[in-house]
């Protein structure tokens, strides 16, 4: 919001558009779900003030030392290494719906990130910071030579180029900064040994307190983010755990408490998402399609599934069978007990 303001946008009419919770600004250090996050970034660059590509702006915005603990700990840092190591472990302080990480070889220091699903403009918004940041504590000599989207462009391309100052390319498996390797052991100006060792201190102090099973998305908010994340994985073809965790920065494990402790669980979501969308598709699609579509191995294994769960054909259910598994019975289903069968091996 801070940003968006200093970009042009009206304070009130950003707060009116974003319609965030009473007070929520002023809770120093408070988590906001996933969920919400998304909902106010779709929000504001849909905003026709703000433009498709507010969140690359934004990161132009917000000076070092906008960042909190995260933007001290890298200015005290003594090289870049130290400094994108410092980054990766505590990107979470800041955000913790992907993941993030560095690799180099004998060309090339690359800052990558990866958050399926994810919301191009945040993940703009956290590339366009790590430029900003690169170039005022090292230079024009240690600029990005490239940096890689896993999303569409929201914009033309000569437009990020020019915002970024960099070659920009769209498309690719990661989110990804290149530099030139010797990035690894360029000197910061402002390192200070002593504070950042208190600066570590606190950062893992403050990192033990995030909840990291719930930081992507809290008490209510966490079914709905998990169905949306399920969902973008259908549409992509893996709807493995692992890959779904990918998106919330969590194990496969972690993930499977979190959707036990919400008393659900992923084989049950993925037979509501899949039923869901084959009573949207039976009544204008042929049968084969609808079950390449949602993951099934043919058309007989999706008919058998599909009856064995609602009890009637998917020709039944498309010509007006019954609204939900429960439907029939008058009542809700329990969540938890006796969830639909998940799809065959291979399926």
């Amino acid at each position: 919001m801070t940003a968006a303001a200093r970009d042009g946008l009206e304070a009130e009419d950003v707060r009116r558009v974003v319609a965030l919770p009473s007070g929520l600004l002023e809770k120093r250090g408070e988590r906001v779900s996933i969920a919400l996050v998304r909902r106010v970034w779709s929000g504001l660059t849909d905003h026709r003030a703000a433009g498709p590509l507010l969140g690359l702006r934004a990161a132009r915005q917000l000076p070092l030392g906008s960042l909190d603990l995260l933007d001290y700990l890298t200015m005290a840092s003594s090289t870049g290494a130290e400094a994108f190591a410092h980054l990766t472990r505590y990107l979470p302080l800041l955000a913790d719906a992907g993941r993030v990480w560095t690799e180099s070889d004998g060309q090339s220091f690359r800052f990558r990130h990866e958050a399926p699903g994810g919301v191009p403009s945040l993940v703009e918004l956290l590339l366009g910071l790590v430029v900003a940041r690169s170039r005022a504590l090292f230079g024009p000599a240690h600029a990005p030579r490239r940096v890689q989207f896993a999303h569409a462009p929201l914009a033309a391309l000569s437009t990020y180029e020019e915002v970024l100052g960099v070659p920009v390319q769209f498309g690719c498996r990661f989110d990804e900064i290149v530099f030139d390797r010797d990035i690894a052991r360029a000197p910061i100006a402002g390192q200070d040994p002593q504070l950042r060792s208190i600066l570590v201190a606190q950062a893992e102090q403050a990192l033990s307190r995030v909840d990291l099973c719930g930081g992507a998305a809290h008490g209510d908010d966490f079914v709905p983010a998990f169905r949306h994340a399920l969902a973008l994985a259908l549409d992509a073809g893996d709807t493995s755990l692992a890959r779904i965790g990918e998106s919330f920065g969590m194990s496969a494990r972690t993930l499977q408490r979190r959707l036990a402790a919400a008393h659900v669980s992923h084989r049950e979501l993925l037979q509501e998402l899949r039923l869901e969308r084959a009573r949207r598709a039976l009544g204008a699609a042929q049968l084969k399609a609808v079950s390449h579509e949602l993951g099934y191995s043919s058309p007989s294994a999706f008919h058998r599934a599909f009856k064995r769960w609602t009890g009637l054909t998917p020709r039944a259910v498309a010509e007006g069978g019954v609204s939900s598994p429960a439907g029939r019975g008058g009542g809700a289903r329990q969540r938890g007990a006796g969830g639909p069968p998940a799809p065959p091996a291979g399926a």
